[in-house]
């Protein structure tokens, strides 16, 4: 299977905080979840691979190429990164935020769309689900609306890469599951290789092809959800007891209580 993305011995140190040597291959084609406890560097690893942070040491490349080769423009055609924003953006359309995402086709003086610009941005709306909302203000959207929109914005790069931080985070349960379905269609439609920090383990387990688990700035397993997600796995990586039923076609995590209150 080809790789999309491979880090080699990356290292970073932030503070107190250190990403010792990690070393991974991120399949092409595939999803791909990137999970473990808060603070163990995920969102550190997604970053440096969309060269948000630069790192100590090591090396990442996208589809065989050093990303240190890639100048800003052709990393953006290969590679979109939907970062976690949680502030609103006042006075801009849902189609004028979107339309951002095709800057990496622009010269610097252009503003105007031209008409692949404008289908490729009807295709991102269309597969979001917010083609509806293309003449609203952004910022008076739901929660679940403005997380489509930007998913919409990093598809409107057109790239063959999708990196998400935490997608999930601040929705409510239908939401949750309406964006990872329809993330999960995107990958499977047209093959974009979706790569997501996940803090849900069992979004990991319903919608990952392969997980990259971590711990303390390191990486301490990686394989596919059946494979990988056990009784031993929780507890070396998130220190519960839990039990794994595969009575589905993916695993379901059921946390034994570590209490009882009488």
């Amino acid at each position: 299977m080809d790789n999309a993305i491979e880090t080699e011995n990356l290292s970073l140190s932030i503070g107190s905080f250190q990403l010792n040597k990690l070393q991974t291959s991120i399949p092409s084609g595939k999803m791909t979840g990137i999970v473990g406890p808060n603070g163990s560097g995920k969102s550190t690893l997604l970053k440096i691979i969309a060269k948000l942070l630069i790192q100590d040491q090591g090396h990442v490349t996208i589809d065989s190429q050093p990303s240190t080769n890639l100048n800003t423009k052709e990393f953006a055609r290969l590679l979109a990164m939907m970062p976690q924003i949680k502030q609103s953006v006042p006075n801009l359309t849902v189609k004028e935020l979107i339309a951002f995402g095709r800057s990496p086709y622009k010269k610097w003086f252009q503003t105007t769309l031209n008409e692949e610009d404008n289908e490729v941005i009807d295709w991102a709306m269309s597969v979001t689900g917010t083609r509806s909302h293309a003449k609203r203000l952004f910022h008076t959207l739901s929660g679940g609306e403005q997380q489509k929109v930007r998913i919409a914005l990093a598809l409107a790069q057109k790239t063959h890469i999708l990196l998400l931080d935490e997608p999930t985070t601040y929705l409510d349960i239908a939401h949750q599951l309406d964006v990872m379905e329809m993330l999960e269609e995107i990958n499977r439609t047209y093959q974009i290789t979706v790569v997501m920090v996940l803090h849900e383990l069992q979004q990991a387990a319903a919608y990952c092809d392969h997980l990259i688990a971590m711990k303390d700035g390191t990486i301490s397993d990686e394989g596919p959800p059946k494979t990988l997600l056990n009784s031993h796995f929780l507890k070396k990586v998130y220190n519960i007891e839990a039990r794994v039923s595969f009575e589905e076609e993916f695993p379901t995590i059921i946390p034994i209580k570590r209490r009882t209150i009488k």
